[in-house]
């Protein structure tokens, strides 16, 4: 599978990362990333344009309020999974399936953010898969910040792939992205050093503010871009 920055990119091993599965991935960001901003402001004309909006691009039901960080619908894996402002739930301790599943995502996905559970499945390879299926459904549903997502292009899944899958919301769910709690001072602070001067930390840590502006997030895609040599 590949692995996509729970906004910033993925690492493809070339099933999916054709120009038009990446317009489209960022299509759907734009629309998710307006849905959430429209539930903030609260505008309920504004809502309804945006939930059309979500629903044009991804050929789904808009999730409602408080639902997006767990929704099954989007198939965005390049530029998506909001950050929460819930609370998450008390770390796990070491070693434990739950950890074990963190430590497989983070060193999967690297500075991008996806990984594909057959992956993780396979960082786990001494662990029941029912045990792994229970903890990934738990973490999914108990911790705002881990995210689930079906892959876009099923023409690409292997039969490994949907044997790994994770059913979510009646659908099978083939990657896992864990997103950094939400850091609302990030664009203030990221304006102030500047685009060339920011580090990648400060540069994800903004792009992951739904409420920025679409011109201020394509300058810090763009810068993001740059630094990877795109």
């Amino acid at each position: 599978m590949c692995r996509a920055s729970c906004e910033g990119g993925r690492r493809c091993t070339g099933k999916s990362s054709g120009a038009a599965a990446a317009r489209q991935r960022q299509r759907v960001s734009r629309a998710r990333r307006g849905l959430d901003a429209a539930y903030q402001a609260g505008d309920q004309d504004t809502i309804a344009a945006a939930r059309a909006k979500y629903e044009d691009v991804t050929g789904n039901p808009a999730p409602h309020q408080g639902e997006l960080h767990t929704t099954a619908n989007h198939p965005d894996h390049a530029d998506t999974a909001t950050t929460s402002t819930t609370a998450a739930p008390a770390a796990p301790s070491a070693g434990s399936t739950d950890q074990r599943i963190r430590d497989a995502v983070r060193e999967l996905a690297g500075t991008s953010g996806w990984a594909g559970l057959a992956d993780v499945r396979k960082a786990l390879g001494d662990v029941d898969p029912g045990e792994v299926t229970r903890v990934l459904r738990d973490m999914q549903r108990d911790d705002p910040n881990v995210h689930v997502a079906p892959e876009s292009n099923r023409k690409v899944l292997t039969d490994e792939d949907h044997a790994a899958a994770v059913q979510v919301g009646g659908l099978d769910q083939h990657l896992i992205c864990i997103t950094p709690p939400r850091d609302d001072a990030a664009p203030d602070r990221l304006r102030a050093v500047g685009m060339r001067n920011a580090t990648d930390a400060e540069l994800e840590a903004a792009r992951l503010i739904p409420t920025i502006s679409s011109d201020f997030y394509d300058e810090i895609r763009a810068e993001q871009r740059r630094r990877q040599g795109k």
